[in-house]
C-alpha cells in the first residue's frame, strides 16, 4: 500500500515538475523573464524531487516483525541447500546422506 503511494507521489511530483515548466514556457509571451525563472526553478524543484524518490524520505519503508523476515530468510536459504542436495543426488554426484540432513534440519525449524 505505502509502495504504491509513494510510487504515485513520485510521479505526480515529477509531472507537476513537468507541468510548472512547460506552463512557464506556454505563457512566455505575457511574463517577463524575471517572473520565468523562478516558475523553471521551481519546476525543475518538483521534477527531481519525483526523480529521486524523495517521497521515501517522507514515508519510510520500516519493517516491523523483524524476526519472521529472519525467520523466512532461514528457511529460504534452507531450501536453496536443499535444492541443491537433491540436484547432487539426482546427478550422482553424492549420496542421500546430505539431501536427508538438510531435510531433518528445514523439518527442526518448523517445529
Amino acid at each position: 500500500m505505502k509502495r504504491n503511494l509513494r510510487r504515485s507521489i513520485d510521479l505526480g511530483l515529477t509531472g507537476l515538475g513537468i507541468g510548472i515548466i512547460f506552463t512557464a514556457i506556454f505563457l512566455s509571451a505575457s511574463l517577463d523573464v524575471q517572473s520565468q525563472l523562478p516558475l523553471v526553478l521551481l519546476g525543475v524543484l518538483l521534477m527531481e524531487a519525483g526523480v529521486w524518490g524523495l517521497s521515501s524520505k517522507l514515508f519510510p519503508n520500516e519493517r516491523r516483525y523483524s524476526q519472521l523476515r529472519d525467520e523466512g530468510d532461514k528457511m529460504i536459504q534452507l531450501i536453496r541447500e536443499l535444492n541443491a542436495a537433491a540436484i547432487a543426488k539426482n546427478t550422482g554426484a553424492e549420496d542421500a546422506k546430505r539431501f536427508q540432513a538438510t531435510l531433518e534440519r528445514m523439518h527442526e525449524s518448523v517445529l
